[in-house]
């Protein structure tokens, strides 16, 4: 493939600017057609090279859709968050996270998010909410696939929290934890702590205690990733790779759940 010239460059990163800026102005609205690649070419007096390659690239941000064949063309996508998260994942991902990094930031965003929940959730998110957690429980009582059901916890509650960016901040990091301990065999007592703590914040969120809900997210944040750490460094230690060889147990201490006056303090099992 030859290489673009400077100037098919510039004018390619111009027309996608200018179809960018029509999107966020409502403009161009998701399912419209744009012209073909002769006819946008005349429009704007450039070559048909330039319109493909802004076409291409904003194919790549998930900005539009290109379809081929008689009823083809490039078509303005259904907005959404999707493509910003694949691109910060993958950013996270070459810049190669550590495991320190990753803790800092989900320390820094985890709690405040779970805050955001407790004073935002509706009836509905609630609802889902909870039944994340149930499938989650029952993952857990009949030996199942049990870590999909966990983060996707966790980006149930960013959803309740109905912000956006952090939201997208809330699911690449996800994603780049998911990476991180698929190499680690939990043990059984790791994951009936996880979802202790998840029944504890799911209740601080329904019952819209927002200093519980962040209290409790800090708490389960903090173990979750200092029991990733030890697991990490001792499969290093020992040589382990994801072989199915599974590392020695690191439990998860119970959620401390502040109890009404009267009454004793207790947190629902997984078992």
């Amino acid at each position: 493939m030859s290489p673009r010239s400077p100037r098919t460059t510039r004018v390619s990163e111009s027309l996608a600017k200018r179809i960018k800026r029509q999107i966020s102005t409502g403009k161009l609205t998701p399912g419209e057609k744009l012209p073909a690649e002769r006819e946008m070419a005349r429009l704007y007096g450039t070559s048909r090279v330039s319109v493909r390659e802004a076409y291409r690239s904003l194919e790549e941000l998930g900005l539009l859709i290109i379809r081929r064949g008689a009823d083809g063309g490039a078509f303005i996508a259904e907005l959404g968050h999707d493509a910003v998260q694949r691109s910060l994942s993958l950013v996270l991902r070459l810049g190669r996270t550590s495991h320190e990094e990753l803790t800092e930031a989900r320390l820094l965003i985890e709690p405040p998010i779970a805050r955001l929940a407790a004073r935002r959730a509706r009836p509905e998110d609630i609802e889902k909410l909870r039944g994340v957690l149930v499938r989650q429980e029952a993952a857990l009582a009949r030996k199942g696939h049990f870590r999909p059901h966990s983060l996707l916890f966790h980006r149930t509650v960013a959803e309740c929290a109905r912000n956006l960016p952090l939201m997208t901040l809330m699911n690449s990091l996800s994603d780049l934890t998911l990476e991180i301990v698929s190499v680690i065999d939990t043990p059984r007592p790791v994951k009936e702590g996880i979802c202790r703590f998840h029944r504890a914040i799911f209740e601080a969120i329904e019952q819209h205690d927002e200093d519980a809900a962040h209290r409790l997210m800090l708490q389960h944040i903090g173990t979750v990733q200092d029991g990733i750490g030890e697991m990490l460094a001792q499969q290093l230690h020992e040589g382990v790779t994801s072989n199915g060889k599974k590392a020695k147990g690191i439990s998860e201490p119970r959620p401390k759940k502040a109890a009404p006056a009267g009454q004793s303090s207790t947190v629902s099992t997984c078992s």
